[in-house]
């Protein structure tokens, strides 16, 4: 499976002046553990008692018996609960340490099972909705530009029925590569359904938004599939958000009919849904 968040072409044909940086979120670190504080506890407590006994013989103080008593006591204390620290709570507090690397090891591994496709490695169509959702309300406040693909594989029964449905996934996955590698940095790409992709351009007007599709139509019908030089094809619908569109499912509507229309126009080709 390839990562889906490697730097891509950065080619700006297309966009408006308000784009904006996108801000990467990092976990916050993991608090101490309890063992490490009741050590250093320990020991600012060792040596407290030692500067104590340090002062009482450096001004040739006479104590009491129950207060050297005391002192002797509490050294000891000091001592067992540095020897009981190592002994039961350092190991103890390492098991933990492995446990809570180990959950937050499979959380992660559950949400990238939950944000991409597993076959493909682009965005799952639940994370692509959401990012498409983010995206059309950031044009609704900024009046920033935003497009959409919706992208087809021409005759893929016809790859599954032919050689098999193994073959056809890896046709799925490596065509997904190639798709990726034209995507820039903010654009989503994800996996809608079947063999359908769906690619989000953020301030990208239409026009950019057909030549960067046109780049990709060409790059996946250049790529070889390795099984008698077959070559297999894109059929695209292109659609931009307009002001007053108050959801994404009228943007995919339109990305959609247009995919159609490329579809009964004879495939390999791309229909951009015009704004009147």
């Amino acid at each position: 499976m390839f990562d889906p968040g490697f730097p891509r072409d950065a080619d700006s044909e297309g966009l408006s002046d308000e784009g904006q940086a996108y801000v990467t979120q990092t976990p916050p670190p993991r608090p101490a553990g309890f063992g490490s504080t009741v050590v250093k506890i320990a020991l600012v407590m060792f040596a407290v008692e030692i500067l104590i006994m340090l002062g009482f013989f450096w001004f040739e103080a006479q104590l009491p018996d129950w207060k050297i008593a005391l002192v002797d006591a509490s050294l000891l204390a000091v001592i067992v609960a540095t020897i009981a620290y190592f002994v039961f709570i350092r190991p103890k507090d390492r098991q933990i340490r492995a446990v809570m690397a180990a959950l937050e090891e499979s959380r992660l591994d559950a949400e990238n099972l939950a944000r991409f496709d597993a076959l493909t490695g682009v965005l799952s169509r639940r994370a692509l909705l959401e990012a498409f959702d983010a995206e059309v309300e950031r044009a609704k406040r900024y009046g920033s530009a935003l497009a959409c693909l919706m992208l087809d594989l021409d005759h893929f029964k016809t790859i599954n029925d032919t050689y098999g449905h193994q073959f056809g996934d890896e046709v799925l996955h490596r065509i997904a590569r190639v798709i990726s590698e034209h995507c820039r940095t903010n654009d989503h790409l994800g996996r809608y359904g079947g063999e359908e992709f769906l690619i989000i351009l953020p301030e990208t007007r239409i026009d950019g938004a057909t030549k960067f599709a046109e780049r990709v139509r060409s790059a996946v019908a250049e790529t070889s599939l390795d099984r008698n030089e077959e070559h297999i094809t894109l059929s695209i619908g292109v659609a931009e958000w307009r002001n007053g569109d108050d959801s994404t499912s009228r943007l995919i509507s339109q990305a959609d009919r247009a995919l159609l229309e490329a579809k009964a126009a004879g495939r390999n080709r791309i229909i951009a849904n015009q704004p009147v």
